[in-house]
């Protein structure tokens, strides 16, 4: 058995130990998030072979190209890492200042520290390289006759206005306001995301070649038709107040007030303690921008739940935090008056249709200080276009529509973003609007042009490397340097396999390296289970390298198992070939994997 030889006598410093013990259960390093991240897993078996993939990509919406514009922009290149993005996402600044970034709660490197930065390198790329890109951008020249028709000039209405621009096709945008921007301009404070930002995205959408109606009256679908427009895209969003309703008293509702406080917030007055019900984006938005009012002392978000199950982003909770704001936990708001607001304390139960603990009020209540009271528990759709159309809605009040094309019951007509899915996110809407225009070309039998490019590098020790060091994003010089290239190099079934029975093989000729399962070191733990970004288990969809005949007989798995003379037998979904034989073909792929892990898998046959 070897000796470690060292200088000195090794010993344990257990003063040190104890410290770093302490600083364990309070330093924020060491503590996850106390919201539930919710487990994202590709679609899809594990693939046998070239399995790599980035999944901060995969549950993105639009599929952006995350760890290749990284790499550009960490490179410097912000001008093609830019040209990169808004080749899937026609609005990078509102998306870079206030995405909902499921990407970053996929991201690999919250296995060992805290995820890259993603929403903040789009939005550096878009202001160092917008200049360069503005420079270049240009409508293509149309391509057909058919006419679209936009209606609402918000995040769906822009980005359909875009595509289909780029398309060839020729768009005009109908907005019954003076300005573009939907939510995001008219209530989203200036605090989240400025007009200047905003402005950026639509001068981008501009550039495509759309005509921009504001200031319309509200136009009908059948109005639209009998104008010549052969499409109608229906982008109307969720404008519908839902409200809280009080036993006594009322509730100020989340819209109206954040559009005063946009436009008008040196009139606002709402007295020294204000109270927002909810536990979304909006009700946070609300609680800071109340904070701000002149004459508020105390802001309270009151809330049914508990912030882990909150939909609130955790980046904003802690925000509002930080400004002061409390949030009150556990609370059923029954009524308002004299200044007071009575709250029936609340348990949870069992999960409700959301997935989340049902909220069960008691007898016990409590009484919270508050001059106004704002309901900020969502928005919803307003159905009137579409009852008047005869367009046929969900049971919930949603759009019915094809789920591929979103095209609904009515020929030519469809609906994006927030009509067909509820209030949702800026990037739900881009992806429903590139969908949209998509189908709408392919009618038109236009092709699908996409400036898509492939940063994929060939593997090298690089990216590996970055696995080995902790570097949290305030020691970083860039974020490129933390991001773990998913889609040329995972291997995460490798990584956390205690057995290392999950082995990286470089194949000859091939670009992407190949995980091999070894089945005779494998005690099917589930480590490469959890850890692997596709919904399969990579000890049992993984092609296996067998060391007994025995146990190639009693796996499922395609594997081979080597036999004498330098020949194998093999197992290639479910069908068992020896090579070398005449008349039995096998991909040539496969014999050179094959040769490949015996040659560098130094295993003992058993």
């Amino acid at each position: 058995m070897p000796v470690c030889v060292y200088d000195e006598p090794y010993r344990v410093d257990t003063a040190a130990l104890g410290v770093i013990a302490k600083e364990s259960l309070s330093a924020k390093r060491y503590r996850k998030p106390i919201k539930q991240v919710p487990v994202f897993k590709s679609e899809g078996p594990l693939p046998l072979t070239d399995c790599f993939t980035a999944p901060c990509a995969n549950v993105c919406p639009i599929n952006q190209d995350i760890p290749e514009y990284i790499s550009l922009a960490g490179r410097g290149n912000n001008k093609e890492a830019l040209r990169l993005i808004i080749d899937k996402n026609p609005l990078p600044f509102i998306t870079g200042t206030i995405c909902t970034h499921k990407c970053m709660s996929r991201c690999t490197r919250i296995f060992y520290d805290e995820s890259v930065r993603i929403r903040k390198v789009k939005l550096e790329a878009a202001v160092n390289g917008i200049e360069e890109v503005m420079k270049e951008l240009y409508a293509p020249a149309v391509r057909c006759g058919a006419k679209v028709a936009v209606i609402g000039g918000g995040p769906a209405g822009l980005a359909s206005a875009y595509f289909l621009g780029r398309l060839g096709i020729k768009a005009a945008v109908f907005e019954k306001s003076g300005r573009l921007g939907g939510v995001v301009r008219k209530i989203i404070p200036e605090f989240r995301i400025n007009s200047a930002v905003i402005e950026n995205d639509i001068e981008l959408v501009k550039s495509m070649g759309a005509d921009f109606i504001l200031d319309s009256q509200p136009v009908s679908v059948s109005e639209l038709i009998e104008k010549g427009y052969k499409y109608v895209i229906i982008a109307t969003g969720a404008w519908g107040r839902i409200g809280f309703k009080l036993d006594k008293g009322s509730c100020a509702d989340v819209f109206d007030f954040l559009a005063d406080y946009k436009n008008n917030p040196e009139d606002l007055r709402l007295g020294a303690n204000v109270a927002v019900i909810g536990g979304g984006n909006s009700a946070i938005d609300a609680a800071r921008a109340a904070k701000r009012v002149k004459g508020v002392k105390k802001v309270n978000i009151i809330y049914r739940r508990t912030r882990s199950l909150m939909p609130a982003e955790d980046d904003e909770l802690e925000l509002a935090a930080n400004e002061g704001i409390a949030l009150m936990e556990l609370l059923m708001p029954v009524a308002h008056e004299n200044g007071m607001l009575n709250c029936a304390r609340v348990t949870l139960g069992e999960p409700d249709e959301s997935g989340r603990s049902a909220p069960e009020v008691t007898n016990d209540h409590i009484y919270i200080p508050a001059d106004t009271v704002i309901s900020a528990v969502g928005g919803k759709v307003d159905t009137e276009i579409f009852s008047e159309s005869g367009i046929a809605l969900t049971g919930t009040g949603l759009v019915l529509t094809d789920p591929h094309t979103l095209e609904t019951n009515i020929n030519g007509v469809y609906a994006a973003g927030d009509a067909r899915r509820g209030p949702a996110s800026v990037v739900e809407a881009i992806a429903d609007a590139r969908s949209v225009a998509d189908a709408i070309a392919k009618r038109e039998n236009l092709s699908i042009d996409s400036c898509i490019r492939d940063e994929r590098k060939k593997y090298s020790n690089e990216a590996a490397a970055k696995k080995g060091i902790l570097c949290f994003a305030e020691e970083a010089a860039g974020e490129h340097e933390r991001c773990l290239e998913c889609r040329i190099s995972c291997c995460n079934c490798v990584d956390v396999c205690p057995n290392r029975a999950n082995v990286m093989v470089n194949v000859p000729g091939y670009l992407m390296p190949q995980i091999i399962h070894v089945d005779a070191i494998c005690n099917e733990c589930g480590n490469c289970n959890t850890f692997c970004p596709w919904k399969g288990a990579p000890y049992r969809d993984k092609f296996t390298y067998f060391t007994s005949p025995e146990s190639f007989k009693n796996s499922m798995n395609s594997g081979f198992l080597p036999l004498s003379g330098g020949m194998y037998r093999i197992r290639l979904n479910g069908s068992i070939f020896t090579s070398g034989r005449r008349g039995r073909e096998y991909p040539d792929w496969l014999e050179c994997l094959v040769k490949a892990a015996v040659e560098q898998i130094p295993i003992v046959r058993r």
